[in-house]
This record gives C-alpha cells, structure tokens and sequence, in this order.
C-alpha cells in the first residue's frame, strides 16, 4: 500500500511540475543605476527580484525633483516615464517591454501578447520642488530574452521622458541604468 501511495504521490508531484519545467525561471540579480544628474534624481529599486512561471519581478522607478524649481515633464502613453523596455546588450534588437498598470487605465497605449502600439500625444505635468513619483513596472520571463545584462531605456528608443524648467528647452532622460538578470535553478 505505501509504494502505491508513493508512486502516486510522485506522478502527481512530476504531473504538476511538467508545465513548469519548460519555462526558465530568472531573479533579477542586480540593479546598477545612475547618478544624480541637475535637480532631477532618478532610482531604479528592486521591488521583486523573483521572475518565475507563477509571478513576475518587478522593478520600481522614481524621479525625484531635489531642486528648488518645479521642473515639467512630458511622456508619451502613460505618466510618468511612458513605455519601458529592458534592451538586451548582447542583441540591441531585442526589446523586454516591461509592463504596469497603468498601460491598462489609458486608451493611449495597447499592449498584446505580439504587438505594442502608442499614442504619440504628449503627456505634460510639473513635478513640483521636493515632490517625486514612483511607477513599479513587472518584468514577465516569457517576454526576457535570457539571462545577462539589460539596459533600461523607452521601448521607442525615445528615452524614459522629457524635461524642463520654465520655457527652456527639452532635455530627455535617458539615464545609464543596467539590469543583470540570473537564470535561476528549477530544481534544488
């Protein structure tokens, strides 16, 4: 009777696990990001390193204006830093479009299993002296090329967002953040 149980007890075990074992698992292994460039302070923080076939990672990005002066700020499809992309720096073709919720809430971008479409028209809001805003954005292992190392820019090569303060002109933020991605073992 025990090897009966066993033996089912391990094909159901091996049952649940055949849909995992096809799909790698990662963890976001490190973050390293810029300095602080003017007023405008940009930080990338892990908010979840773990990428596996049941949940996402997930990293948070803020900008914080440290300088006394509102500073306006112009993004395309979604506030605050529109769409954004882990590019692979073995293969710079090669686009993870990390997705958040606020894709979801506009009707200026659509994101699907195999295509990204976005509305140009510019998103303009003052980011007021001291004040900062965060975004968390998730990072779906079906859509990572693999382990390595990433770097963060906007899916459209057009940087995270724009800036300014008073009726200067635009400067767009394009920080030098890389993102090392591990593949994790599926199996202790």
């Amino acid at each position: 009777m025990k090897r009966r149980h066993y033996l089912g007890a391990t094909t159901a075990t091996l049952a649940g696990l055949a849909g995992c074992l096809g799909d790698p698992e990662y963890s976001i292994a490190s973050v390293s990001g810029p300095e602080t460039a003017g007023s405008l302070a940009f930080e990338v923080t892990v908010a979840d390193a773990g990428i596996t076939v049941d949940s996402p990672g997930s990293l948070a990005l803020t900008l914080r204006n440290d300088g006394e002066e509102a500073v306006e700020i112009r993004t395309p499809g979604v506030w605050p830093f529109g769409m954004v992309t882990l590019i692979s720096t073995d293969d710079s073709e090669w686009r993870t479009l990390l997705l958040t919720d606020g894709y979801a809430e506009t009707d200026r971008i659509e994101v699907t299993a195999n295509s990204v479409n976005q509305n140009n028209t510019p998103i303009v809001r003052a980011l007021a002296a001291g004040e900062s805003v965060t975004e968390r954005y998730v990072v779906d292992g079906k859509r990572l090329q693999g382990d390595g190392t990433y770097v963060l820019d906007g899916y459209f090569k057009d940087g995270l967002c724009s800036y300014r303060t008073g009726d200067g002109e635009w400067s767009v933020l394009r920080p030098e953040v890389s993102v090392t991605v591990s593949k994790r073992a599926l199996l202790p």
